[in-house]
């Protein structure tokens, strides 16, 4: 059975539902049905209505069909439940409850696994916070404010990180497609979510924050299949920190090691930061692949375009020879004092007229792959007219364009321009660099690993 009776039902039952929206129970059903189109009961035996919505004693007591329910009690009473859902002909569970192999309780969980395929159910979790499929207006979980429709989907074996990232992104300005809270992965693991997500037409990029990889090696022949960038977070690198894993979601970490050449066998680019996950998400987002990893900086600072060109060559990214045809055009764009080699510096100049004469000159250089383009605010600049240049040259390219608007207060009105442009923006020049360098990976992923991925 797939996973949509999970991700796309027409009918939901929200067992252990509560009229205290502080409750799980409470939460999870003021977010579906405020957010879902199909049918949501209600189900607690002491209550006849929950929420301006009548309520059922049981799952067995609906009277209608019931394609997934999302089990939010005492772990002690899930089974009993579970089981419930399984007479009733549920399809799809989600259980939020936690009590089971992360506290020890292996052989409730077993239990548990055992009347899922008794039945022949799906089941997320035990100890999720739920999920997310923005695209069919479904929040079955317990985040609040959701981000825009976009083509990211997070799976995440931490429920907690997942809220908090869900409001990471509404910050950032990047939409979510779907947000997965692993749980204790039971049933449906990570091999199952990113083959769906991979045949999913609306997410573009899967991101994952992992702590343990259940089947490791069918896992990574799934990635390899799979075509759309995965950004993957494993954590547990340290001793304490394997120690910490296992406490949370009871996940056996596994060697560092084996993890970093497994992800890069299978062409999963592994970052080092939460940061760095949404980073490079927001450059998949909008931006092309590069052809190569030749790359030009333009900036109006020297030291922001100096600590661009060390990252650069940190990632293995070539900060190529300008053609001299190029450099002439640079040469009659910028103040004399600046300098026309690349990284390009304006010496401090800045207007639309530069900006966007060099941006044009640099992506019509031939050695070119990718453009950096970076912006130093000073109390005698304005960081409008450069976002306008740099919006406009993206229309007129396949190249991918980073902008990294430094400075923090007075940049806010270019960073807008450059949001609205659909270009990557990041506050330091390291960001936009491991940003472009997630971009030249995935291209390299795609021609040496990827099966028929050709580019």
């Amino acid at each position: 059975m797939g996973l949509s009776s999970i991700f796309e039902p027409e009918s939901i039952a929200v067992v252990g539902a509560s009229n205290n929206v502080n409750k799980w129970g409470g939460r999870i059903l003021k977010n579906i049905l405020s957010s879902f189109n199909g049918t949501v009961y209600p189900v607690n035996p002491n209550e006849e209505n929950i929420l301006g919505v009548p309520s059922y004693p049981s799952v067995l007591n609906i009277p209608g069909e019931v394609e997934m329910a999302v089990i939010a009690l005492p772990a002690q009473a899930v089974l009993p439940v579970a089981e419930e859902c399984g007479k009733k002909g549920v399809k799809g569970l989600i259980v939020v409850s936690a009590g089971f192999s992360e506290t020890g309780n292996e052989e409730r969980e077993k239990d548990l696994l055992l009347i899922v395929e008794k039945y022949g159910m799906r089941m997320i979790g035990p100890n999720t916070l739920g999920i997310v499929n923005e695209p069919v207006s479904l929040n079955a979980s317990i985040i609040d404010r959701l981000p825009s429709k976009g083509p990211l989907s997070f799976i995440t074996q931490s429920g907690t990180l997942g809220l908090a990232l869900a409001e990471w992104t509404i910050d950032m300005g990047l939409g979510l497609c779907k947000i997965i809270s692993t749980g204790n992965k039971a049933n449906i693991d990570d091999v199952d979510i990113i083959e769906f997500l991979g045949n999913d037409p609306s997410t573009s990029v899967i991101a994952m924050y992992a702590e343990g990889i259940k089947r490791g090696k069918a896992f990574m022949d799934a990635a390899i299949r799979i075509k759309k960038p995965i950004i993957a977070i494993k954590t547990g690198v340290s001793k304490r920190g394997s120690e910490a894993v296992f406490s949370h979601t009871g996940s056996i970490a596994g060697s560092d090691e084996i993890f970093s050449a497994a992800f890069k066998q299978a062409g999963i680019l592994r970052v080092e930061s939460i940061e760095d996950v949404f980073d490079a998400a927001l450059a998949f987002s909008c931006q092309p692949l590069p052809k190569g990893n030749n790359v030009a900086i333009l900036s109006n600072g020297g030291g922001a375009a100096i600590v661009a060109t060390d990252e650069c060559e940190k990632h293995g990214i070539n900060i190529v020879d300008l053609t001299e045809d190029t450099r002439e055009k640079i040469k009659n764009i910028v103040p004399e004092y600046a300098s026309i080699s690349n990284p390009v510096d304006t010496a401090a100049a800045v207007s639309y007229k530069i900006y966007r004469e060099a941006i044009e000159a640099l992506l019509h250089d031939p050695n070119v792959d990718a453009l950096i383009v970076i912006y130093v605010h000073t109390l005698m600049s304005n960081a409008r007219p450069p976002a306008a240049a740099v919006a406009e040259m993206k229309k007129e390219t396949q190249k991918p364009i980073i902008t990294c608007w430094l400075g923090g207060v007075g940049t806010e009105e270019g960073i807008e321009i450059l949001k609205i442009g659909g270009l990557p923006n990041y506050s330091v020049p390291e960001r936009a660099v491991r940003a472009l360098a997630a971009l030249i990976r995935h291209r390299e992923f795609l021609k040496k690993v990827k099966i028929g991925g050709e580019v």
